[in-house]
């Protein structure tokens, strides 16, 4: 698993920024090191921006520690020729997320509501950075639910609000 700390302390981690993509099937990476297992025997080819076809080397899910506790992502493709981490539009809505893009932002939330991420837009594009997500993270002050989540052995959010509301 790879959390937030992990990805904010490496610096072998490759560039970890995501492009939201209502155009890709799947949600792509080009970084071996988020996969903990890699199906290999998956072999296929995905068509790129360009047109080019380019070789998928494997998929497998990654778990990515967020706000939220940990999130699976599954089926993700390894494709090290592309030169972006892609999140599908798609894919997120067939697993139960919601996608709202508003005002230059974009806003994922989980089966929920619950606020996944916020992308702005920049070069009218969706970006995201697993790092900044860290840095955002550590910016909250005075907040009670960072409170009860430091006092309780580092419970995530959405335990804490189960509890809360029981």
């Amino acid at each position: 698993m790879i959390t937030i700390q992990d990805m904010c302390n490496s610096a072998e981690v490759k560039d970890s920024s995501w492009l939201i993509d209502s155009g890709c099937t799947n949600h792509m990476t080009t970084d071996l090191t988020l996969f903990k297992d890699l199906d290999k025997s998956y072999l296929s080819k995905v068509r790129i921006g360009n047109g080019d076809f380019v070789k998928v080397e494997g998929k497998e899910a990654i778990e990515v520690e967020t706000l939220l506790g940990t999130k699976t992502f599954k089926n993700i493709l390894y494709v090290p020729k592309i030169n972006q981490n892609l999140v599908s539009v798609g894919q997120l809505i067939e697993s139960g997320y919601s996608i709202f893009f508003n005002d230059g932002v974009c806003d994922i939330k989980d089966k929920k509501g619950v606020l996944l991420l916020s992308a702005k837009m920049m070069n009218q594009s969706f970006n995201f950075n697993w790092n900044e997500v860290c840095l955002s993270a550590n910016t909250f002050e005075n907040n009670e639910s960072l409170l009860w989540h430091k006092r309780l052995g580092h419970f995530n959010y959405a335990t804490l609000k189960r509890m809360a509301d029981q």
